[in-house]
């Protein structure tokens, strides 16, 4: 028994759908909407390289018995071959699924492309009653053709919007501190400036420079610079989140976008983050901190511009009024 025309049909339907997916998280709801038109249950799990681990990402009509799991406990990762199971009368089940059951029988599928182990498909599907061995057997090639033909495609779709995905990454951010990088945040904040416009509410902007960081260089070597930039990076992206933007914008730069906040509500925001920052280098492992200190400008639209490039200068004005002023402040705009 081949696979029919019928599925043939769909699992071109769910390729198209697949290679539309503009994400990852996209694509991961596409494979559970859609595999169920080909098998009753299953799921698939996507591989975490750091943890060593099969994650659920997508699942279909009974849940899975294990959402996350090694792939040792597999049988199909540990052969790098599907491993089938027909009921309880043929196939070892894997340790990470239900046992065997007369009614059932099910496939695991481990999914490479380019030689890369990106994940494993796991279906399930009913065994016919009461037919032969040789009806029985026919049944378990189609059910197995068609679960290889669609971890085919699936990986082969996933595969490249991981690199897609990759590829957006490394447009937007920067390699050094993880946070988003001059050329995205310039297009981000002209978004947010026309959005702000269209509600009629502010946006802020806070420019920072590290000072004296070229003599911490000198004194201390271009690995003390980067481990400095680089905690501070961290430390930004981790206190301002969500509709907040923290970014690299140089060497020594950083940039803060703040939706919704007036001039002065930014500045509190700026005195605070001299404090925390404060409180940041007091602490086990970042001893290095303990000497930095910023010099801040805050401008806001639609006082100090109304274009991402006039706010921005109006910002970097206002650190150079910082600098002048003995540095380790915060400044606001003309």
């Amino acid at each position: 028994m081949a696979v029919t025309k019928a599925k043939i049909r769909k699992l071109i339907k769910m390729g198209d759908l697949l290679c539309s997916s503009f994400t990852l998280e996209e694509a991961y709801g596409v494979i559970g909407r859609e595999m169920i038109n080909f098998f009753p249950s299953g799921a698939f799990y996507r591989f975490n390289a750091p943890k060593n681990l099969l994650e659920a990402a997508a699942g279909w009509g009974d849940a899975p018995k294990e959402t996350v799991f090694p792939p040792d406990d597999c049988l199909a990762v540990r052969r790098n071959r599907p491993h089938l199971v027909a009921g309880t009368a043929k196939g070892l089940p894997c340790p990470h699924i239900d046992k065997g059951r007369d009614d059932r029988g099910s496939m695991c599928i481990p999914m490479r492309v380019y030689g890369e182990f990106i994940g494993l498909l796991h279906v399930l599907f009913p065994l016919p009653a009461g037919a032969d061995s040789r009806a029985s057997s026919r049944q378990l090639g189609a059910s197995g053709q068609l679960a290889q033909l669609a971890a085919r495609q699936i990986s082969l779709t996933l595969k490249n919007l991981q690199f897609r995905e990759e590829l957006s990454s490394m447009y937007k951010k920067d390699p050094l501190t993880g946070l988003i990088n001059r050329r995205f945040l310039e297009d981000a904040l002209t978004r947010e400036l026309k959005k702000a416009q269209r509600e009629e509410k502010p946006v802020a902007v806070v420019f920072m420079d590290i000072d004296h960081l070229g003599h911490i260089n000198q004194s201390f070597g271009l690995e003390a610079g980067e481990r400095i930039i680089k905690d501070l990076g961290v430390f930004l992206g981790e206190t301002f989140q969500g509709k907040d933007m923290a970014a690299r914008w140089g060497a020594d730069e950083f940039v803060l976008v703040l939706p919704g906040l007036s001039v002065e509500a930014a500045r509190r925001r700026a005195e605070n983050l001299r404090e925390t920052l404060s409180d940041h280098a007091a602490r086990d492992g970042h001893r290095h901190m303990r000497r930095v200190t910023l010099s801040i400008g805050v401008a806001a639209s639609p006082v100090h511009g109304e274009d991402a490039s006039d706010l921005l200068q109006s910002a970097r004005a206002a650190v150079r009024k910082a600098k002048t002023e003995g540095r380790d402040r915060v400044c606001v705009a003309e």
